[in-house]
């Protein structure tokens, strides 16, 4: 019997998809009614250090700052370390001007100016300032709503939880780029919080991540030649088998890329550290990191090869297929219905539903449908786009920085 290895291969993708899809559906679905919830409180305020490494930040800064100084938590149970990295602007002394003001208000807030050395760099230098009992890392171009301190410090009860991330998200904007943005942050904070459900969270999300400060003496640092440190620190944790939760309701925003060139730089330094990291971490595939490293780590590398083999079957097609296919690339409706075309559609459709539960998952969050219908339909090509300049540049060894 001869057999079709691209068609077998076409029906082995679309079942890696869906069961991707479904498995975050379904998770939702038994989690429902605890989604959104998390531990009750104590009342115990203990002391909380803020570390924000900061490059050429002049432009966002002074919002960053301002809605630190607004935190709903005591004034004296926080301390504030901001660390300028060798910035050529106006950040240093901003942050100069801000914390001298804070310090008359009662605030406990330092500003440290060091060579240039990357972000990794400065995240240490400023932990090994801290005197909390808990520290969070923040982006200077990221802004914290007052509750998000009391809203991630219930997670700690659990004396073996390390690190909470935060629900990171975009603020409405008339761009279409950046709705296509936000729509995808609300499904990352979707795909995370069900991930804390299996205790496979992968990242701590530079935005703003709050960890227990005695982790950094089990684990080591910020890795400082790291190109996405975040996941990297999360990705160790994780190896100690300590617990990463996620909360949806301490709300941190970011800005994000205004341009397609930004953000494809942007995407590509995730990727290829995200690449590396996994590799890295593949020691990790053994049942006693239980669905982190039986499914989360392994569905990376195969998510990454269903991608590139896609590519090389539309490749093999173009150049296989009769004339009229390879110049138009689409055959005519209805000339070649079969059961993967089905399959195909019903792929999409659970994409959608996907991604429509996700963002409707956020009861506060407003999002236009025609901004989910166009992220499952351009989305694909800013991942190729992402996914081959990665390749790339790895290829090229280019050096990256902040």
């Amino acid at each position: 019997m001869d057999i079709d290895f691209v068609l077998l291969i076409n029906y082995v993708i679309a079942f890696i998809t869906l069961f991707s899809v479904n498995f975050f559906i379904l998770l939702y679905f038994k989690h429902k009614d605890s989604y959104l919830t998390r531990p009750d409180d104590s009342g115990i305020r203990p002391k909380v250090s803020i570390v924000i490494p900061a490059y050429n930040e002049g432009m966002y800064l002074e919002q960053c700052l301002q809605s630190v100084l607004s935190l709903d938590y005591p004034k004296e149970k926080l301390e504030i370390i901001m660390v300028d990295d060798g910035s050529t602007d106006d950040t240093c002394k901003i942050a100069k001007n801000i914390a001298a003001s804070a310090e008359q208000s009662g605030f406990n807030f330092r500003v440290f100016t060091k060579e240039n050395k990357g972000k990794g760099a400065a995240l240490n230098f400023g932990i090994a300032k801290i005197s909390g009992e808990f520290v969070a890392t923040m982006d200077a171009d990221s802004y914290l709503s007052p509750n998000v301190l009391l809203e991630m410090l219930p997670y700690f009860e659990d004396k073996n939880t390390m690190a909470v991330t935060p629900a990171v998200k975009i603020a409405p904007t008339r761009s279409w780029l950046k709705e296509l943005q936000r729509v995808e942050y609300l499904m990352i904070l979707f795909s995370r919080k069900i991930l804390s459900f299996v205790d496979s969270v992968p990242v701590t999300p530079g935005p703003f991540s709050l960890f227990r400060s005695s982790v950094f003496s089990v684990v080591g640092g910020f890795d400082e030649k790291n190109l996405v440190e975040d996941q990297e620190i999360a990705l160790r944790i994780q190896s100690h088998n300590f617990k990463i939760h996620s909360s949806l309701t301490a709300e941190v925003y970011t800005e994000p890329p205004a341009g397609i060139g930004e953000l494809l730089k942007q995407r590509v330094r995730w990727q290829r550290g995200g690449v590396r990291n996994y590799w890295h971490y593949r020691k990790m595939i053994k049942p006693e990191y239980g669905d982190f490293g039986m499914y989360f780590i392994p569905m990376n590398f195969i998510a990454l090869a269903a991608f590139f083999t896609i590519i090389g079957l539309l490749l093999y097609s173009f150049f296989i297929a009769p004339y009229y296919v390879r110049y138009i690339w689409v055959q005519t409706l209805g000339m070649n219905i079969d059961l993967f075309t089905f399959l195909v559609i019903f792929v999409v459709l659970s994409t959608t539903i996907f991604v429509s539960v996700a963002v409707k998952s956020f009861k506060g969050e407003k999002v236009n449908p025609i901004y989910i219908l166009s992220f499952v339909a351009f989305y694909w090509y800013l991942m190729f786009g992402y996914n081959i300049l990665m390749l790339i540049k790895e290829l090229r060894q280019e050096a990256f920085s902040w």
